[in-house]
């Protein structure tokens, strides 16, 4: 009998050890992007920025809610219009962790842009995080050398 009883409180604490999390989020934004320009007329440009965010999702108690977003990327405009944007984000979320994605996006020069990104990685409770989505921005006006933006993503993850 003590056998018994000792597998099955075993079995409970192992699976609750190994149990993954998952869910799905659907974050919004606004950011301000330090850029770099090199302008080659006619809507030619290499464009490279860094900045950040301030994230919140339509789920109170989803990971991105009340998160912070800085991103460092760039593209390459050919004739106003982009289809290699490229880069890296950290959200450093409420709860004190961070999660890290690689994103790849297309668009319009001076009007926004839209892509898909894959969760890589976190730190803490979130080190094995994994995932996928869908991002689109839409650009608002700004000062010279900056770039602001609306931001939404939207996704899967599991750690």
């Amino acid at each position: 009998m003590k056998k018994i009883i000792f597998t099955i409180l075993i079995s409970i604490l192992t699976t609750s050890v190994f149990a993954e999390t998952s869910g799905k989020f659907q974050a919004s934004g606004m950011g301000a992007w330090e850029v770099n320009v090199m302008d080659g007329g006619n809507g030619n440009m290499s464009i490279t920025y860094d900045g950040i965010a301030g994230m919140t999702d339509a789920n109170p108690d989803g990971i991105f809610h009340k998160s912070t977003m800085h991103c460092i990327g760039g593209l390459t405009l050919q004739a106003g219009k982009f289809e290699d944007e490229t880069g890296m984000c950290r959200f450093d979320l409420f709860d004190g962790e961070s999660v890290f994605i690689n994103f790849k996006g297309k668009g319009t020069g001076g009007v926004g842009g839209s892509g898909d990104f894959i969760i890589i990685s976190g730190t803490g409770k979130y080190a094995n995080i994994k995932g996928t989505g869908f991002s689109s921005r839409q650009n608002l006006k700004s000062k010279s050398g900056f770039a602001t933006s609306i931001n939404q993503m939207s996704g899967e993850f599991t750690y």
